[in-house]
């Protein structure tokens, strides 16, 4: 399995980034239909034609949650969708798996008959791009779940947005992967705490799912890294900061 990182930053993205996206595929090469794009934020779909290939290549798209820093590119991929088959660049169909809540943000995910909308829900698993995906209520401000991709060659773990829960380490137990947010330093605690982790919660989170390799995600493009990834590594030292454009081999 291998992951791309598209885009890390929230709720917005510094000069030259992206807010989050993950590109995941069984083996280390994706031909149309095999792979699923993980959250679709501003900046995603530039960097996914930048860091993996054309636009063709993306036919199933996961959401973890509603909000925009998550989801506003899917807006724009509407229009990159080409039914008719005039561009080989683009995708002839594309389907996309969302919370159905809230009500509104999920109506907008529907686009004719190129763009087809389904909902997840936990303990409903699917098949998609050639992995096994399963869905793990996380505790945020609407709904939100975190999503364990299992494939062929390991398990890789998606934190999605989410203060500490059972459910989140149940997402998490043993992946070989761990794609966590880290929303906040500790000295800003009282922010995440309604529906985020700190970076060094992330790193307790992963420790108790004895988790292989956590890679940080969902940053404040504000924040020093070098900050994030300390407290972080403080309770949990295979730990690391995930760079844009980045690949990631997602194995035992």
């Amino acid at each position: 399995m291998e992951l791309v990182i598209l885009g890390k930053y929230s709720p917005f993205a510094p000069a030259n980034g992206a807010c989050p996206g993950y590109w995941v595929t069984p083996g280390s090469a994706g031909d149309a239909g095999t792979g699923v794009l993980l959250d679709c934020g501003p900046g995603v779909l530039a960097r996914f034609q930048e860091s993996v290939g054309p636009l063709r290549l993306i036919r199933s798209v996961i959401l973890s949650h509603l909000h925009f820093d998550h989801t506003s590119d899917i807006l724009v991929l509407r229009y990159a969708v080409s039914p008719d088959g005039r561009y080989r660049e683009l995708p002839d169909a594309v389907t996309v798996y969302s919370p159905g809540e809230p009500e509104r943000e999920f109506s907008l995910l529907g686009y004719k008959e190129s763009m087809i909308a389904r909902t997840i829900e936990a303990g409903k698993d699917i098949e998609v791009g050639g992995l096994r995906a399963s869905f793990f209520p996380g505790q945020h401000s609407i709904p939100s779940y975190a999503v364990r991709l299992e494939g062929p060659s390991g398990v890789l773990a998606y934190s999605g947005d989410s203060r500490p829960c059972d459910s989140l380490v149940q997402a998490a137990s043993n992946a070989d992967l761990f794609l966590c947010e880290a929303s906040a330093v500790e000295a800003d605690a009282a922010f995440a705490a309604p529906g985020h982790l700190t970076a060094r919660q992330a790193g307790e989170v992963a420790a108790e799912a004895r988790v292989k390799k956590l890679l940080l995600t969902h940053l404040w493009p504000l924040y020093d890294e070098r900050q994030i990834l300390s407290e972080c590594r403080a309770v949990f030292p295979h730990a690391e900061i995930a760079k844009e454009g980045a690949r990631y081999r997602v194995r035992p």
